[in-house]
Order: C-alpha cells, then sequence, then structure tokens
C-alpha cells in the first residue's frame, strides 16, 4: 500500500508539493514550491515536519516547484535529490526570489545555500534507494534538468513534474515510459488547450519580429529567462534573422550557465550559434541607447512583473512603429495580461495606454491537451490517475477524460486529502 497526501497543487497552478508513504515507511515528498500572486504575495504549500521525512526529490527549478525547499532546511536537513542542472538554476532562480520578496518569506540566504550545498546529484535513469523505495529519474524535456519521478516499491507510481513530449529548440521532448503503474500523478496545465504546431508558431513569431524592425521600430520580447529567452533567439537564429537582437537581465547569466551543460541541452549546437548572434546588454547606458534602435530586445520578466522588460515596455508601448510579442501565457492580473487584453501599461504606479503592436506566440513547455491524452494512452492502463498542476476546470477536465476514455479511475484530487493506492 502507498498513500499520497496533495499539500499543494491541487486544483491549481503554483506550490506544488506531493508526500508520499510507502508500504515499509518511507516518506518522501515531491516538490515544494511556492505560488506568487500579482501582488506579490507568497504562498506555501501545507506544513510538512522536515524531520520526518527521508528525502525530498525536486523535479526541476522553477519557482512553483522549487521556491519552498528552503524552508524545510531552517531547522532540518532533509535528503535531498535533483539533476545538477536543476539545482545550478534553483540557485539563480531562489536567490532573485530572495532579492524580490525576502520580506515575505520564511527563509534567507543561508537556508537556500544549505539546501543546494547538501543536494544530492542525480543522473536521468540512475536509481536511487530510498529504505524500501527506488527513486528514478527520467528526462521531462521542459526545461534543462526537469525530471519524471517513478518510484517503485510494492506499489509503483509515475510523477509527471511539468513535462512536454514536443520537441523543441532547447529540448528533445520527454521520455515517454511505456506504463505498468498503480498511479500516474499529471499535470494538467493545457489540458483544456491544444498547442497550436511549433513550426507555425516560429514562422509566425519570426515574421512579427521582422515586420517591426524592418519598419524601424524596436520589437520587445517579454520572456523567463528560464529556457524561454534562450528558445526565442535560437528560433531567431534558426530562421537566419539577420537584424540586431539584445538580450537583458538575468537571461544572460542562464544563457551562460547553459552553454557549460551541453549533457542537459538538445540543441546545445544551435543555441551555441545564437549566443553568438546575440548582444548581451551591458548597464544602463547601453540599455538606454538600445531603445530607440530598430532591433528586438528579448527581455525578463515575461508576465512584466519586474526586471528590464518593463524599462524597456515603458519606451516601447508609446511607440506607433514598435510592439511588444509574449510568448508565454500571461496570468489574470498581471501587467503583461493587462497589456494583451486592455492595451494599457501599469508600470511603477503609472498606466500608459499602448499604442504599439501586441502580438502573442506561446511557445510553451508543457504538453497540450492532445499531448496529454496520447500520454496517458501510453502510461496509465490500468493505473489510478491524478491530475493535478491545472485551474480547477482543467484538473477535472483531465480527470474526467481518464474516466470515460480509458476507464481509468481518475481524480482531481482535493487538497489536502489523503489516498491509497
Amino acid at each position: 500500500m502507498m498513500e499520497i497526501r496533495f499539500l499543494g497543487g491541487a486544483r491549481e497552478v503554483g506550490r506544488s508539493a506531493v508526500l508520499v508513504k510507502s508500504k515499509g515507511g518511507a516518506r518522501i515528498l515531491l516538490d515544494y514550491g511556492v505560488k506568487i500572486d500579482p501582488n506579490d504575495e507568497v504562498q506555501f504549500p501545507m506544513h510538512v515536519s522536515p524531520k520526518d521525512l527521508d528525502a525530498v526529490v525536486l523535479t526541476h527549478a522553477h519557482l512553483d516547484h522549487s521556491g519552498g525547499i528552503p524552508m524545510l532546511f531552517i531547522s532540518s536537513s532533509p535528503r535531498l535529490i535533483a539533476t545538477e542542472a536543476t539545482y545550478r538554476q534553483s540557485e539563480y532562480l531562489l536567490r532573485d526570489m530572495l532579492k524580490l520578496n525576502g520580506d515575505r518569506l520564511f527563509f534567507g540566504e543561508v537556508e537556500v545555500r544549505k539546501a543546494l550545498g547538501k543536494g544530492e546529484r542525480v543522473n536521468f535513469n540512475e536509481p536511487v534507494r530510498i529504505k524500501d523505495v527506488e527513486i528514478e529519474l527520467i528526462d521531462a524535456g521542459h526545461i534543462p534538468g526537469s525530471a519524471q519521478v517513478v518510484l517503485n516499491s510494492d506499489k509503483t507510481l509515475l510523477y509527471t513534474g511539468d513535462f512536454n513530449t514536443v520537441k523543441t529548440r532547447l529540448m528533445e521532448g520527454a521520455e515517454v515510459p511505456s506504463g505498468g503503474f498503480d498511479a500516474v500523478i499529471t499535470e494538467s496545465t493545457y489540458a483544456r488547450e491544444d498547442h497550436a504546431p511549433r513550426k507555425e508558431l516560429e514562422r509566425a513569431l519570426v515574421g512579427e519580429l521582422k515586420e517591426t524592425v524592418e519598419g524601424g521600430g524596436t520589437a520587445l520580447v517579454p520572456a523567463f529567462s528560464v529556457s524561454r529567452s534562450q528558445e526565442v533567439a535560437m528560433v531567431l537564429r534558426a530562421y537566419n534573422f539577420h537584424h540586431e537582437i539584445f538580450m537583458d537581465g538575468m537571461a544572460k547569466e542562464l544563457t551562460a550557465l547553459y552553454l557549460e551543460m551541453e549533457e542537459f541541452v538538445d540543441g546545445i549546437d544551435l543555441l551555441g550559434q545564437a549566443a553568438k548572434r546575440v548582444r548581451f546588454v551591458r548597464g544602463r547606458r547601453m540599455r538606454e541607447r538600445i531603445t530607440g534602435e530598430p532591433a528586438v530586445v528579448i527581455s525578463p520578466a515575461g508576465m512584466l512583473q519586474g526586471g528590464p522588460a518593463v524599462y524597456y515596455a515603458r519606451s516601447v508601448a508609446v511607440r506607433d512603429d514598435s510592439s511588444i510579442t509574449f510568448v508565454s501565457f500571461q496570468v489574470p492580473g498581471t501587467p503583461g495580461e493587462a497589456v494583451l487584453s486592455r492595451r494599457v501599461l501599469e508600470a511603477d504606479g503609472e498606466v500608459v495606454g499602448v499604442r504599439s503592436r501586441v502580438a502573442q506566440f506561446r511557445l510553451s513547455g508543457h504538453a497540450g491537451r492532445k499531448e496529454l491524452h496520447e500520454y496517458l494512452r501510453k502510461t496509465a492502463e490500468g493505473a489510478k490517475v491524478f491530475a493535478i498542476h491545472g485551474e480547477p476546470e482543467a484538473c477535472g477536465e483531465l480527470a474526467r477524460w481518464a474516466r470515460e476514455e480509458l476507464g481509468a479511475d481518475a481524480v482531481d484530487p482535493e487538497p489536502g486529502k489523503v489516498y491509497e493506492i
């Protein structure tokens, strides 16, 4: 028998945390993230006693999976397992969160160092033993180093974390296990939405940016530092985009990091070519100069919630010849969503009407509806399915589909409830 308790991420996106207890008594925590709302309020998962944990497995570096991990190291030192790439990216994201939200957190730099310094570096497909449980990480195709988790004891459990089976410029796509699991815990982020074909999105994105620059304008691309900024640069290089391209903010450091981690980046050659083509923004004067140039500027934050992108947006928004092009979903209530839906830019207490062109091309790192269905057909036969990491409607929809189409015992679990398999 195996017990599963959802401490966060159930019927919501954010603060992912799943506690698993094996028949032999192993207590294993899968992720421990945070949820940061548009007002910068930080929400944590339900409490778990760190001293009672036998291991914590971190699937990847994004804060909705990693952001609460240092809290487990305030008065304890649980065994932490992740890939090398996840630790190295987490260092950037956790320290950035401390800088932006430090007064709202229960931990500081000491706990971040303690967690990342003591964590075990595990390779994909390299089994780790925790009491009666064998843990194996397999490639999730989401960002470099992202992992799905297989727990094998008297029962077998597959936890997808965030995953993507579609090949992108940066990642080859997730490994899809062959099945035979007693339970599958899957993300449901896009359970109600199919993604447009990747090549179609890429061509449209390049065309939009080319039109802006050749018209003399500045094309701002607000993009996440982790994975998305690099992919935009790689797409432009793949299509032989010959105009000026600048990259700013933490995306610069992450690009340099990815170039050091060849084993985790499937498109390393293209990334190397893109990095040589891109000009990194160095300092305030360079930033001021390029706001009026016909060029593409790739900069965090992806939803205009901070970072250099806000500086560029204030200049670009009032220019008819320029454009703001989003490459990810814009959460309702964020400045990016306001630009997209209401054509207003809210920055530094000011509200500016947006005269520039606005576009969106979602280069998602998550499986879409079609891919989720295909994945579950291959992995969930005879398994109990838990649909999490999605808005309530998305989790419910994926669970319903699994019941009706696969005949699975499928639920969108209640937060805090314990399930047995």
